[in-house]
């Protein structure tokens, strides 16, 4: 017995001697046929039980072929939907095309030719389907947990965070500026049995040790000069939740001590409070630095460093996953494209190779802003990257620097736009969107230098 799919196929006429042809032939065919009398009957089945094409007159009484189109897409927006038109004009057949239908074929019609048009468009259908599953098991592959990787050290990471995130132990989380640790503490957290309760995040080396307390901790009423009333402290708010301490390694030896008693206990005390209160979440910690060699060199308690560092994760900088970054660039065109409603295609093949080359030191927010920025700029469809130099390793400034010969600032003003002009040409109005300057500002001030520069 053949295991291929039977086709079903819906087809509608008033006409019943055409219906029956139909029906016989398809039987012959090995196709099953449900034939109606009308647009309505066709409609009442479909939404019963969906077929896998409709094949439909387009005059008849009642619901007439146009409306039985809309309607089906309006239930199915993917079926195909082939229409008969028995009038020597197409203007019929052009209309329902443009109203959505997939192919038409003109009355009286050969049942072979009819067949052929069945097939192609069913394996056209089969193969858009099969190629849509490709690209979602693709960015799905390449998407996870909000990262875009395909790379052996993102797939090495994506296979740590699942197995860290059903636990609820304390992990820290390193990596260079710019790479997504935060990505990475939310994905720990959002996979987690915590998943529900809030993930609340700080960053440590933004605050004094005084403020850190308090905004970790809280305080009571009174605790200090402008303590007007008790706040609650963001360990208190991540309760049952995640706290996620990025750049941990700013924080001072006492914060540390204070910070490991509350992971030793899982209670907190309030500023200027005495009563201990529970608390039970989990820490998170991230560092562009090496704590390990923080620990060796005694900037950072070895103590403290243990009892974070459970679980270790290293998110890889792009040197280390060049291979990512197509697809990270093509991430960024399509969200930016959206954004500033540009459109644009991509980066001609040279651009893409210098993207692919350069020194990205900020990493995935360096190449973030500048995707975004060559979208905000773009003339055309087809992207151009120059890097205001072309090469990210070298200073963006063509100037050098000594300490025995000095210029005026309006020296560095006028070599400066004298860089960007011609990086862009001379496109005043891309260069003054660089500057940050309107256009007239810009011809004032090349005015002023007297000359314009040779920037061709």
């Amino acid at each position: 017995m053949s295991n291929e799919k039977v086709i079903n196929i819906m087809f509608v006429d008033d006409d019943n001697v055409t219906r029956e042809v139909m029906k016989r032939n398809c039987d012959n065919a090995n196709y099953q046929c449900q034939a109606f009398d009308s647009g309505e009957a066709c409609l009442e089945a479909f939404q019963q039980a969906a077929a896998d094409i409709v094949i439909t007159d387009m005059r008849m009484p009642g619901m007439n072929g146009f409306d039985l189109l809309s309607k089906l897409r309006e239930i199915d927006a993917d079926i195909p939907v082939l229409v008969m038109t028995g009038y020597s004009s197409v203007e019929n057949a052009v209309e329902a095309m443009k109203r959505g239908a997939t192919d038409f074929i003109k009355k009286p019609f050969d049942f072979q030719e009819l067949k052929l048009m069945i097939d192609r468009t069913l394996q056209s259908m089969r193969l858009k389907n099969e190629n849509s599953l490709l690209k979602r098991q693709l960015d799905q592959s390449r998407n996870r947990y909000g990262m875009i990787g395909d790379a052996p050290v993102m797939k090495s990471l994506f296979t740590t965070i699942e197995k860290v995130a059903e636990v609820s132990c304390c992990a820290i989380i390193n990596g260079e500026s710019g790479t997504g640790k935060e990505l990475v503490a939310r994905a720990l957290h959002d996979y987690s049995p915590r998943k529900e309760a809030p993930f609340v995040a700080i960053d440590c080396g933004a605050l004094s040790d005084t403020l850190l307390e308090s905004e970790l901790f809280g305080h009571e009423k009174g605790a200090f000069t402008g303590a007007t009333q008790r706040k609650h402290g963001l360990m208190e708010q991540a309760k049952n939740g995640t706290l996620f301490l990025d750049e941990i390694c700013n924080i001072s030896d006492l914060m540390q001590m204070k910070l490991m008693r509350v992971i030793e206990e899982k209670q907190i005390i309030r500023v200027g409070g005495t009563t201990p209160i529970p608390v039970d979440l989990r820490i998170i910690a991230a560092s562009n630095r090496d704590l390990e060699t923080m620990v060796e060199q005694g900037e950072l308690r070895h103590d403290f460093y243990h009892r974070l560092n459970v679980v270790n994760l290293h998110v890889p900088s792009l040197s280390e996953r060049r291979q990512d970054i197509p697809a990270l660039v093509d991430a960024f065109l399509q969200e930016f494209s959206q954004r500033y409603n540009r459109e644009v295609t991509g980066f001609d093949s040279k651009s893409m190779r210098a993207l692919c080359d350069a020194e990205w030191k900020g990493n995935i927010r360096e190449l973030r802003n500048t995707i975004e920025r060559c979208v905000i700029l773009a003339d055309g469809p087809v992207l151009e990257w120059t890097g205001l130099g072309g090469n990210m390793q070298q200073s963006m400034l063509p100037i050098k620097f000594s300490e025995q010969e000095f210029i005026s600032l309006l020296e560095l003003e006028q070599e400066y736009i004298s860089h960007v002009l011609r990086c862009f040409k001379g496109k005043k109005t891309k260069v003054a969107k660089v500057l940050g300057i309107d256009k007239t500002t810009l011809w004032r001030k090349l005015r002023r230098y007297e000359s314009e520069p040779e920037w061709v």
